[in-house]
């Protein structure tokens, strides 16, 4: 009986593959952690808009009930507790004696962006028609 012999070959062409996945999670986990990253900050920035428009509909709705401006305006603004300090929600108030009624509240999110830090305005109006 006759023996054969067999050879293994490593990789194509006989070149050592050591070390690739390493290279190649160094190539993409920066990009992957961007993209998560971005997703958590967009997230936070939702959130805070989300909060500023539920202030706005507050305080329209507090103007469209026959409140004074100013009560409607600390209401509003009293709507978004998270925001306290330099988040503090601002707001304005359009009341005329007939018609709709007008609540605009603004912010400001501070966008990191690994060195730069960046401002990123955040508006929200609600109308509502006086009863």
């Amino acid at each position: 009986m006759r023996q054969i012999r067999i050879t293994r070959r490593r990789g194509s062409g006989g070149t050592s593959q050591r070390g690739a996945a390493a290279v190649e999670m160094a190539i993409v986990l920066p990009l992957l952690l961007l993209l998560v990253f971005g997703i958590v900050e967009f997230g936070l920035i939702f959130n805070r808009w989300i909060t500023v428009t539920h202030s706005a509909r507050e305080g329209v709705r507090q103007l469209a009930l026959g409140k004074p401006d100013a009560d409607a305006i600390a209401l509003a603004e009293a709507a978004a507790p998270d925001l306290t300090g330099d988040d503090e929600v601002t707001c304005t108030a359009s009341a005329p004696a007939l018609g709709q009624v007008q609540m605009t509240c603004n912010t400001n999110y501070d966008l990191s962006l690994f060195i730069h830090t960046t401002v990123v305005p955040l508006h929200s109006s609600a109308r509502m028609s006086r009863e």
